[in-house]
């Protein structure tokens, strides 16, 4: 939910006792205008003056006090980064989650530094009426913000503990179970990445060309393809064990997957122990195939223009698809004909 502060910005006067508290998660842009006071949080203190730049994280905490019987003026307004990912490069996307750490405490730019003083000469120019002019206005504000974290970033790339975009989703799908990727939720699997639901759909796509709903149907439908090699398997269990809480929608799924309903893919697979028949899995639509990532094609083919850590996240979320995968002898021959 948007708070009435997402980039709009707000004149706010601190006297005596008086103190402020961001009201809303995101970040908070803070433009001292007139007077002193303090950021506190905890045991942390920051001294703040006329002409600073304040940037904190409205999660963080803490709060804005004026210092002595003077009065404290400040300009703030707010802005979530998740909204705005659409305005970022591929580049700055993998930066995204090193951005959002630096983020967590307070950042604060002294009033003689060139991203201050820009800054203020950004917000004393914003047009006051709080319309689409003044909303792209202070995205200005955002950007000149965020373009100094971005060069920052930049620069410890080639310094040591850096950890790049592609490493961390490496570490995250080592830590990783099939289990986890099947079972947990959307949100829950972004908790686990360190980003929004939406940011982790879109570094699938830049990464591996396919999205986690992809990955995880292959991976249920890997799953029920070797539960129903057990004769004794009702198929409305299988479709329970395999997530889907609709028989008519795991029927469906799994037709579009191998071709057939899966009593007739059982039914056929009992007469061809060794193999998968033939006239099974005529059409097959499987989402990994055009990408390298089908297990049932022999594992991952990785473009030569891959790189190293490209090819290692492929291959990490190939042994992702793997650990549902049945015994190859027993339907490997069934995806020959896809």
């Amino acid at each position: 939910m948007i708070d009435d502060s997402h980039l709009t910005l707000r004149l706010i006067r601190l006297r005596g006792v008086d103190k402020w508290r961001p009201s809303a998660p995101g970040l908070w842009f803070l433009f001292l205008r007139g007077g002193s006071g303090n950021y506190m949080a905890g045991s942390v203190k920051q001294r703040l003056r006329q002409g600073d730049v304040l940037v904190l994280n409205g999660l963080a905490g803490g709060e804005i006090r004026g210092a002595g019987a003077g009065e404290l003026a400040f300009s703030c307004f707010s802005a979530s980064v998740e909204y705005m990912y659409p305005l970022f490069s591929v580049s700055e996307i993998s930066l995204m989650q090193n951005v959002v750490e630096s983020f967590k405490g307070i950042k604060l730019h002294p009033a003689d530094s060139p991203l201050a003083v820009e800054c203020h000469r950004l917000i004393s120019s914003a047009p006051p009426q709080l319309n689409l002019d003044h909303r792209s206005h202070l995205l200005g504000v955002v950007a000149a913000v965020l373009r100094e974290e971005f060069k920052s970033l930049q620069l410890q790339r080639h310094r040591v503990g850096f950890v790049s975009m592609e490493e961390h989703l490496l570490q995250v799908f080592e830590k990783l179970s099939a289990n986890d990727l099947l079972n947990l939720s959307a949100v829950e699997l972004a908790d686990k990445f360190g980003c929004s639901r939406r940011h982790l759909n879109r570094l699938f796509h830049q990464h591996f060309g396919f999205s986690i709903a992809a990955l995880r149907m292959e991976m249920r439908m890997l799953k029920a393809v070797s539960l129903l090699r057990e004769s004794a398997a009702k198929v409305i269990n299988v479709a329970e064990q395999c997530g889907f809480n609709h028989l008519g929608l795991f029927n469906k799924c799994f037709r579009r997957r191998f071709g057939a309903s899966p009593g007739q893919w059982r039914t056929q697979a009992a007469r061809t122990p060794a193999a998968a028949p033939a006239n099974v899995g005529d059409h097959m639509q499987c989402p990994l195939h055009s990408n390298g990532l089908c297990p049932m094609l022999g594992g991952p083919s990785i473009a030569n223009n891959s790189s190293p850590q490209k090819s290692q996240l492929k291959a990490a979320a190939l042994s992702a698809v793997l650990a549902t995968r049945p015994e190859p002898s027993s339907h490997a021959a069934s995806h020959a004909n896809a």
